[in-house]
This record gives structure tokens, sequence and C-alpha cells, in this order.
């Protein structure tokens, strides 16, 4: 009886593992893609069991679909650190609107010491404690006085900035200029339901647009709301070529942050052209937010 529930639990996940692989077609499908490390690990010790029970022809079709798993999983784990003394970093941060631990975050950007900081859901409170912190770093806001929040920016030195819109139907992204990279920080809407989904989606065609319109070397950088393991992050990767900074780094889980591993998920993302190389990729700690600040040291190839 044991081994028949387990072979039934194993076959359904195996199933909706795959099914997950058409997220493009029903939105509940991606969000089920959001886990696929979770997935694979789940499948993948189904498997055993089975071929443990001698449950053979089951135990090896679940195996094919864990390894399948797998294999789309194992990239974020392969790759060396580029070589050298990084020449940029980059600091990535959602605050959380409603947190309010406004030393603590300063206290860790003078600490982490970025060449650049976008810090997302950043409301009226956040640009006052910010502007009047003392920081040695321009600061520059997106947030116009209709929304809540926008993504603040900030730059050692006086810098080209444009926002792009922070509303839910413009493509909440700022643009940098900075040491000759182009730098887009993006926020697109999180995938809480279908109509929202769609909206996050139509952002990502617009970031692709602006990838593929500039030459030169481009970083996208943000809460990007999807996982490398999401349609819209895997069309938005094989549209622009652009590398993902998490490979070679692991899992990265950074968000929720106070959550377990097994309910956490890699929504923080920096992407980067091929003149690019990542030294260093980090999380840090959660300062009452819900997710990780991301910290990327970068050096040109």
């Amino acid at each position: 009886m044991t081994v028949i529930l387990v072979a039934v639990v194993s076959v359904a996940l195996a199933a909706v593992s795959l099914l997950a692989f058409f997220g493009d077609q029903w939105w509940i499908l991606d969000l089920v893609a959001s886990f696929r490390p979770q997935l694979a690990l789940a499948v993948g010790v189904g498997a055993g069991l089975l071929l443990m029970a001698r449950w053979w022809r089951t135990g090896v079709a679940v195996a094919v679909v864990a390894a399948i798993n797998l294999a789309v999983v194992v990239p974020v784990f392969m790759g060396e650190p580029a070589e050298g003394p990084g020449s940029i970093r980059i600091m990535s941060y959602n605050l959380l609107a409603s947190n309010e631990d406004f030393a603590e975050v300063v206290d860790f950007i003078e600490r982490t010491d970025a060449d650049v900081v976008v810090l997302h859901e950043a409301s009226r409170p956040w640009e006052v404690a910010l502007g009047s912190a003392g920081l040695d770093y321009q600061v520059t806001r997106s947030r116009t006085e209709d929304l809540i929040f926008g993504t603040v920016v900030l730059t050692r030195d006086p810098v080209e900035i444009t926002s792009y819109g922070f509303s839910a139907e413009e493509p909440r992204a700022i643009e940098i200029s900075l040491y000759g990279i182009s730098i887009l920080a993006i926020h697109p809407l999180a995938p809480s339901t279908e109509e929202r989904i769609a909206i996050r989606n139509g952002q990502f065609a617009w970031y692709t647009d602006w990838v593929t319109a500039r030459s030169g070397d481009l970083i996208v950088v943000g809460d990007f709301n999807a996982t490398p393991w999401s349609h819209p992050f895997r069309q938005f990767v094989a549209d622009t070529g652009l590398a993902n900074s998490q490979n070679g780094f692991g899992l990265e889980l950074s968000y929720p942050a106070r959550s377990i591993a097994p309910m956490q998920v890699s929504i923080d993302h920096l992407l980067h052209s091929d003149g690019l190389g990542v030294v260093r990729r980090e999380l840090g700690p959660p300062m009452g937010s819900d997710h990780l600040p991301l910290i990327v040291d970068l050096t040109r190839n």
C-alpha cells in the first residue's frame, strides 16, 4: 500500500512538472514552473524509492522525468566566476514599501559600497529617509505622486537616468548609463492573477525590445517577479542572448526572505551581455523586507 501511494504521488508530480513546461499556455502552470528545483528533487526522490522497491518500469519513467527537470536546473550550478577585480558593483533590493528598517538598510548600503544601487518599492518614507541619510550618492527617484512606490536609483556621480514609468501599464523600468554600460533596472508586476501575468509578460516584451535596440555592454537587473524556469524569463534570455549572473552560483533563493527553502524562489536577478563577466554574486540579509538584496560584481571581459 505504501509503495502504491509513493507511485501515485511520484507519477502525479512527474506529470505536473512536465506540464509546467507549457506555462505560456496557462498561467497556473507557469507559477508551478517557478518551483522547478523543488519538483526535480521531489520527483527524483520518488524515482529512487520506486527503484528501491523494484517497481522498475514506473521507477525508470519517473527517473527520466526527474532527469529532465534536473537538466533545466543544473545550469545555475555550472560555470566559474570571471577572473580579476570587479570593475562595477551593482546592488538591487526590493525594500517592501511598508518596511521601516531605514537605518539598517542605509548602513548596509554604506557597507556594500556599490557603484549603483537600485531600490524597488521605494515609497515616500523611503525617499525621505534616503535623501536625509547623508549617503555619498546622488538619489534619483522615479515615483510620480499618484503612485505608492517606484524605484530609487543611487549613483556615485551624476549620470544619465531615464524613467519609463512605474504604473501597472507602464514598463516599470529605469535606464542608467554608467561607465559606457547601459543598465535597465526593472520591476515588472507580480504574477498573482492571470491579468497581472499578461501585463508582466508584456513588460518583458518591452524589455526585450529595449535590449535588442542597443549595442555595447548591457545589464538588466531588478526584481523580475519571474524565476529562471518561468516562460517569460526563458523567452527573454532566448530573445536577447543575455547571460544569467546566477549561473555558477547556485539557486540563490531570494523570496520570500524569511521562509524555508522549499517555499523560496529565485526572482531577483541580473542579466548581462557577453562583454561582461561576473566576479562575485551574493545575497544579503532581509532587513525587514520579504526579499533579500542582490549584490553582483562585474568586470569587462
